[in-house]
């Protein structure tokens, strides 16, 4: 039901929301706990603090990663800025030493 004064959302929009909400959560998490990862191995500290600091910031980049990807003008240049950064940050993990 529209209400007086507001137009109703286009389809693109609904579509746009959609397609940043599939790209957001799971690159964003994978993101995260690759930065975390990668934290984890290079942060010279005894291997648990290491691991709880590796922890802590993968909890606060994913809501950060998430908020920001409505910050992008376009999807396009979301899923690629996420997915050079994903590269990037996966090459610093495996440089430091993490196998899967």
């Amino acid at each position: 039901m529209a209400s007086a004064g507001k137009p109703k959302p286009e389809r693109s929009t609904r579509y746009d929301i959609a397609l940043r909400l599939v790209v957001a959560l799971p690159v964003g998490y994978a993101l995260s706990a690759l930065a975390g990862i990668c934290i984890a191995f290079w942060l010279p500290l005894s291997r648990a603090d290491a691991a709880m600091a590796g922890i802590f910031l993968g909890l606060i980049l994913w809501p950060v990663i998430f908020m920001a990807s409505f910050g992008f003008s376009s999807i396009r240049r979301l899923s690629a800025g996420l997915f050079v950064l994903a590269v990037l940050v996966a090459a610093l993990a495996f440089g430091g030493g993490w196998r899967p």
